[in-house]
This record gives C-alpha cells, structure tokens and sequence, in this order.
C-alpha cells in the first residue's frame, strides 16, 4: 500500500481536529467520526476512513465493505440526538482528498437549506436526453459490473 501523502490534513487526525475544531467522538479499526464544535448547525460531523483513500471512486476493501453500515448507523444516532428530522449527507473533495462525508443534521427552519439551494442560482437544467443517455449508460456498466461481480 503507498504511502499518504505527507501534506493530507486528514491522515493527521489529531491536526485536523485543531483545524476543524472538532471532536472525536467514535471510531473503530476503519472508521472515526469527528463533530465540529462551532457554526450554525450544532451536530455536525465527519466521517472519514482512518487508512488513506483520495475520493468516494477509491473507495475499497473494508472501507467499502463497511460504509454502508457505520454511515447508516452514526447518522441514526446524530438524528436520534440532535433530535434533528434528518441528517443530509453529502460528499465534496476538492477541498480535501481523503475521502470523507459530511453529516448535517436538519431541523425544519434551521441554517440549511437543501436540494435546488445547493445549485448556483444561475445554473441551467442540463437537456433531457443528456440525463436519459447517462442513465442508460450507468445501467449498462452497473448490470456488467454485476455479471463479473465488481459490485
């Protein structure tokens, strides 16, 4: 397995808690989640991988094996404590790249705002057929990913 790179913030837990100023509050053998302490939406967290994986496309081995369960189960227990209605979960890694999921709780009337909000006033709706041809193209490689096993 390469090595991290030296300048990723998030292979520094202990730095990138300083930076974020957050704190530990789980982790396991693959995963830690970590709350940040400061902001409008009280609750929000991160979880992120504890072994260097770039981005969501990278993701593999126990960390993919897993995901799905410990993300289902830290954002239970953000919505089953904050006493929020949901908790959105999203993923930008531009910023940082260590793969790593935002957590936000929500409460109707809160400081987030959700779906279309997240798009650029400006943003033009991309042409039907696009969106068609896509999703036809994503059923094709998943149904042959499928055949082979890869997912």
């Amino acid at each position: 397995m390469p090595e991290p790179p030296r300048d990723c913030l998030l292979c520094r837990p202990a730095d990138a808690d300083r930076f974020f100023g957050r704190t530990r509050v789980w982790s396991d053998r693959i995963w830690r989640l970590s709350v940040v302490s400061h902001g409008p939406v009280v609750g929000f967290a991160h979880l992120e991988p504890l072994r260097h994986i770039p981005h969501i496309t990278d993701l593999a081995g126990p960390e993919a094996d897993s995901f799905g369960r410990v993300l289902a189960r830290v954002t239970r227990v953000l919505r089953d404590v904050t006493g929020a209605e949901l908790v959105y979960a999203y993923v930008f890694g531009e910023r940082v790249a260590h793969f790593h999921v935002n957590l936000a709780p929500h409460h109707d009337g809160d400081a987030l705002q959700g779906g279309p909000a997240m798009l650029r006033p400006e943003a033009v709706g991309a042409p039907a057929a696009d969106h068609l041809a896509t999703a036809a193209a994503i059923t094709r490689r998943l149904a042959d990913a499928a055949s082979r096993q890869d997912v």
